[in-house]
């Protein structure tokens, strides 16, 4: 959630108020999910180890590099939730079967995001060529 906080700021910062706010729910939401799994591993007696992230956003040259780095980290971040679902799908925990169900049913990533709003805007585009 961290990273999608410093993707919101910089969004923010290159006016583009609808990404930022996009990425905010998001970083919202993945914050979430953690706490709840955080909560059932320790429930369960499980240890939670978190890692530092620091994330600089200078590296970032322009809104066009900021998007590229964001899409390559939903490639990332998608492959880890699928390698998880497959875990949690080779036990015999239903608790977690359904914990991690309802956390990730609604998952949405920003590259599918993106793609649908790229076909409509080809769409519309297309609609508004003149016919020969």
């Amino acid at each position: 959630s961290n990273l999608y906080t410093a993707f919101q700021i910089y969004f923010e910062e290159q006016e583009l108020p609808v990404l930022a706010l996009w990425l905010k729910t998001q970083g919202q939401k993945k914050a979430d999910r953690m706490q709840k799994l955080t909560a059932f591993l320790l429930r369960e007696r499980g240890t939670v180890s978190i890692r530092e992230l620091a994330y600089k956003a200078e590296k970032w040259q322009s809104p066009v590099v900021a998007l590229n780095d964001l899409f390559e980290h939903e490639q990332y971040f998608h492959k880890q939730v699928c390698d998880f679902m497959a875990f949690v799908r080779s036990t015999d925990d239903s608790a977690l079967h359904s914990l991690v169900l309802s956390l990730y049913v609604d998952e949405v990533h920003v590259s599918d995001f993106l793609v649908e709003l790229l076909r409509m805007l080809v769409k519309e585009w297309k609609r508004q060529l003149p016919l020969e």
